[in-house]
């Protein structure tokens, strides 16, 4: 438990400072509503000159922005990113700071079994993320009702969909720093991979390749796509656990045998 206290004291004001970057995010897009409400028919002549595929890429082919909800699920897909970024970010930090402080030996020395400190760890990664998904729902709703009425079960559905695929990355972030022996950085390394699943979900909206949708959890919980169905692909969302669990299960028994460098 105090390895769980101390990780979760490390990560809460993270979590807090990168939920108020989503929070600052949605505002400023929020801000330029009220002009696109105005005046629908400008934009859609605006969008009229891009290519199908640059519109389907950017989420912009099946959405009306003129709904509040729905310009608020085309600004959310930007918030998934970050929040992906973070969720994968926390996992690589926490277990692997002994390693890249030089700690190692220290941490080893306790009376607790490896098991006991990767679930002390990524039990307070999953404590700041949902600790971040509180902090959104309850802001982003007050932001969003500012400028007009909407469902809240369709609001939830966009949301929540944040801390379910922070699920995938945090569980990803887990294998990885229990897979590699030493990380010298965490931010480039969690940036280059969840942007490169979500450049997968960009091509795979620009060409349609239902194959590609399978690759990415950003296809999983595509905002524009909730808007449309009314519920989340439940298909998508067991993959979406089953892929989680067993990168977990992996990561646990990849740090078991972890043979650390000497410090």
């Amino acid at each position: 438990m105090n390895i769980y206290r101390q990780e979760l004291r490390m990560l809460t004001p993270s979590a807090i400072y990168w939920s108020l970057g989503m929070l600052v995010c949605l505002l400023l897009f929020m801000l330029i509503y009220p002009p696109v409400a105005a005046d629908v028919q400008g934009l859609e002549a605006v969008l009229a000159n891009f290519p199908l595929e640059m519109r389907k890429a950017l989420g912009l082919s099946s959405l009306n922005l003129a709904r509040v909800l729905e310009f608020y699920a085309f600004v959310f897909l930007y918030i998934l990113l970050i929040g992906a970024v973070f969720a994968m970010k926390s996992s690589l930090a926490v277990l692997s700071e002994e390693a890249r402080s030089k700690t190692t030996d220290f941490l080893l020395s306790k009376p607790v079994s490896r098991f006991v400190i990767v679930t002390a760890k990524w039990g307070a990664v999953l404590t700041a993320l949902l600790l971040q998904s509180i902090l959104l729902i309850l802001f982003s709703y007050m932001i969003v009702r500012i400028y007009g009425s909407f469902s809240s079960s369709l609001f939830l559905l966009i949301t929540l969909s944040l801390i379910q695929m922070q699920l995938f990355f945090s569980a990803l972030g887990l294998f990885l720093a229990a897979l590699v022996r030493r990380m010298r950085s965490v931010l480039p390394l969690a940036l280059g991979i969840v942007f490169g699943f979500f450049l997968v979900q960009i091509i795979n909206q620009s060409v349609g390749e239902r194959a590609l949708g399978y690759i990415t959890p950003f296809a999983y919980f595509d905002p524009a796509t909730i808007v449309q169905h009314g519920a989340y692909n439940p298909t998508l969302v067991i993959i979406n656990l089953s892929v989680s669990a067993v990168l977990v299960i992996a990561g646990y028994m990849a740090y078991h045998k972890k043979d650390f460098a000497a410090q």
